[in-house]
């Protein structure tokens, strides 16, 4: 699951789990751990005030569900529509029309369609998208069509960010992905540098990157072309700096979810380091600076070997494959900080249901079977994402792939799912401000960070 880019995306949407201030923290994410800045960690959202309790009959005539999404890729939507397909086959009673929608702004197109009430049956929630759907009713109470199908919410991870405070489930994780640290072998060995290990910390990663790094002629000397080469490209992402931050023993807000704490030594430490490869050394640029805005995606500054390194998501995998196949990589752990701590974060996404839907029943078909078993191994088998149902752990397509087997252990041993809460939203808009006024040099790391928790405590104490 690519995280759309008005968040990234969210996924990821894949959320926080919080290191409590009295003691330490392993993040592992088969636990039910707080969400980051949430003393007690499942069910935070307010429960809508009605509420459906009981499963509703079966239908039995041709039913024709909306569905809605976003598609990251022509390959994921192929996917996804070839899964719709099977569920027709094994439901003849149901026909799925599904539609992906482009851009990266999704929330924005769910607030028009409820607006319109044009709302799909059946559609994608995402974490920062949960609080207000949830709160509001919008969304079908899944726990009474769970509780009759035997189907469990600790069978799959993060179910709790989809949740209210009695429990009650209104969606479904559907898959995860996290970051890992993309390099390109070919650079490195001409560059004479060895390549990252589980064992890097900061300071290897920093140093790698300078030893990386090639402008004009000395690019030409070293890579056999004039084209500058650079040592990493670092967004200004909140949604990639934060990993940074949990790594340094750092956290987004207080215990209980009302105090911005980012802006403390650990906040300020970890985004100098994060905004030093730019700022500093000269060894990153933003990634749009190396490719045509019209013509190529972000991802084409590590696809055309201008960036030796990128921290970036599972999504990355099939990106490369399809678009740059000769690009030689390799997928490391994030860095470990000077605290010797490894952090790092996840995204994901759920499938919920209208609480209108006059389909209730075939909506929870649908996200039964686009949740379960069949449907997240084959994501898995094709390298989409990385499975939310627990028992896919062991799946022979996870442990095959060692890419996605990076990928996983770091979310498994150092996961932080990259949601705030009910201000996540803001929290990411004003996180993503200050990287970018450190970037530009408009702003020190203190004064950026102590700017953008006061903006957002007047939003947590209203």
């Amino acid at each position: 699951m690519r995280r759309p880019l008005a968040l990234v995306l969210i996924l990821c949407v894949l959320f926080a789990l919080t290191e409590c201030s009295s003691g330490t923290h392993n993040p592992r994410i088969d636990s039910n751990n707080a969400l980051q800045g949430l003393a007690s960690g499942n069910n935070y959202i307010a429960c809508p005030g009605l509420n459906n309790t009981k499963v509703a009959p079966p239908e039995n005539g041709p039913i024709v569900l909306n569905v809605g999404g976003w598609a990251a890729s022509p390959e994921e939507s192929r996917l996804v529509r070839a899964n719709l397909d099977n569920f027709e086959r094994l439901h003849p009673n149901i026909r799925v029309q599904w539609t992906p929608f482009l851009g990266t702004d999704y929330p924005t197109k769910m607030q028009a369609n409820f607006a319109n009430h044009t709302v799909p049956d059946v559609f994608y929630l995402q974490p920062r998208m949960a609080p207000d759907y949830i709160s509001n009713g919008k969304l079908l109470n899944l726990s009474p069509y769970m509780a009759k199908d035997h189907v469990q919410a600790d069978s799959y991870y993060f179910s709790n960010i989809f949740s209210c405070k009695t429990g009650n489930v209104y969606g479904i994780p559907k898959d995860f992905n996290t970051l890992g640290l993309f390099y390109n072998k070919t650079l490195f060995q001409e560059a004479n540098v060895a390549p990252p290990t589980d064992k890097w910390t900061w300071d290897d990663m920093r140093a790698a990157a300078r030893k990386l790094t090639k402008v004009g002629q000395d690019a030409r000397q070293v890579y056999g072309d004039t084209q500058s080469v650079y040592g990493i490209t670092l967004p200004d992402s909140s949604s990639r700096w934060l990993a940074f931050l949990f790594a340094n023993g750092g956290n987004v807000l207080n215990t209980d979810g009302t105090r911005a704490v980012f802006n403390n030594q650990a906040g300020v430490d970890s985004l100098k380091f994060y905004t030093s490869f730019q700022r500093e050394d000269n060894s990153s640029v933003l990634a749009s600076s190396l490719v045509t805005p019209w013509t190529g995606d972000v991802f084409d500054a590590f696809g055309q070997q201008r960036a030796a390194m990128e921290v970036e998501g599972g999504w990355l995998i099939q990106y490369l494959q399809k678009n740059f196949p000769h690009t030689q990589y390799g997928i490391a752990p994030l860095p470990i900080s000077p605290s010797g701590k490894r952090a790092d974060l996840i995204f994901t996404n759920a499938w919920a249901a209208y609480s209108q839907t006059p389909h209730p029943e075939a909506a929870w078909e649908l996200i039964n079977y686009m949740s379960g078993e069949a449907v997240q191994q084959s994501q898995l088998k094709e390298g989409f994402a990385l499975p939310s149902l627990k028992k896919l752990v062991d799946d022979p397509s996870l442990r095959a792939n060692p890419d996605l087997k990076v990928l996983f252990d770091a979310a498994q041993n150092d996961g932080y799912p990259d949601n705030y809460g009910p201000d996540d939203l803001l929290i990411h808009q004003r996180l993503d401000l200050a990287i970018s006024s450190v970037l530009s040099g408009q702003e020190d790391p203190q004064s950026a960070l102590d700017n953008a928790a006061r903006q957002i405590n007047q939003v947590l104490k209203r």
